[in-house]
């Protein structure tokens, strides 16, 4: 009985990982105390819940991963990244964006949502 359900467990953690990696996302770069960078967070929040299914969105402090700034060469923020379901970084914008620029980035980029 316990191998059937911890293979079940199994089973769903491989089809929740491979569908979330298979997602087109975006992330926001972001700074702490910049309400610039504040103003991203219902639009995300709003990202998730109307879209959690069929975009990733995430948000990352500069300050809490420093390499981030280096990596992703930020000069100012928030800065968005939008990827692919490949992981593969389609688009970046800088400044604050609403739900509706934040889709027509996307749709512009040939990533169907």
């Amino acid at each position: 009985m316990k191998a059937k359900i911890l293979s079940a467990i199994i089973l769903v953690m491989l089809l929740c990982s491979s569908a979330c990696a298979a997602l087109p996302s975006v992330m926001i770069l972001m700074k702490k105390n910049s309400s610039e960078c504040e103003r991203m967070l219902p639009v995300l929040k709003q990202i998730q819940q109307d879209y959690g299914v069929r975009i990733s969105a995430s948000y990352k402090y500069l300050e809490d991963d420093l390499k981030l700034a280096g990596k992703y060469n930020v000069r100012y923020v928030p800065m968005l990244i939008f990827m692919d379901s490949n992981g593969k970084e389609r688009a970046r914008e800088v400044g604050y964006r609403s739900l509706e620029q934040i889709l027509a980035v996307f749709e512009k980029n040939g990533i169907k949502i």
